[in-house]
């Protein structure tokens, strides 16, 4: 289910992802955030990206994990949804906020996610010796109903 390629490895609280790098068009810090009347839980709000407002989807919630601090942080609530993943995803911008981004690496020993997790937006692990890395299907994480009506929001 998944191909062997790039991701950018993030994390949310102590868990870590993989993005594929093809649909990943900038990382960028957060900053203002301007929250939008009666949206999903999952849409934190829309952020200025040059004069283009992008939605931006908490993971956290999207996931339904909690929004918890690196384990290693001083401060570890700083560092809750710090960035943001700009991405293109069925023609879309929609930017993904994360807590940090750790790495670009490129793929090896790609498995399938195990039965018991159901979740269709993990479409592979990666099992280091000390970690593991969630392998994102970008298409997976927001519908085409749900991307539309993104979509939709940014425009107003």
């Amino acid at each position: 289910m998944f191909l062997v390629g790039q991701v950018v490895v993030f994390a949310l609280g102590n868990e870590e992802y993989g993005m594929p790098i093809d649909v990943v068009r900038e990382i960028t810090r957060l900053g203002e955030i301007r929250s939008i009347p009666q949206a999903p839980p999952y849409v934190q709000g829309l952020i200025n990206l040059r004069g283009k407002a992008i939605p931006l989807i908490d993971l956290h919630v999207r996931f339904g994990i909690s929004a918890v601090g690196h384990k290693n942080s001083e401060d570890a609530s700083s560092e809750i949804n710090s960035f943001a993943l700009i991405t293109e995803v069925n023609q879309k911008l929609v930017g993904f906020a994360v807590d940090r981004v750790l790495e670009v690496r490129t793929l090896e020993d790609v498995v399938p996610p195990p039965t018991l997790i159901t979740a269709p937006f993990i479409g592979g692990l990666v099992n280091l010796p000390d970690r593991i890395i969630m392998l994102l299907v970008p298409d997976r994480v927001l519908d085409n109903t749900e991307l539309l009506g993104l979509s939709q929001l940014a425009a107003q």
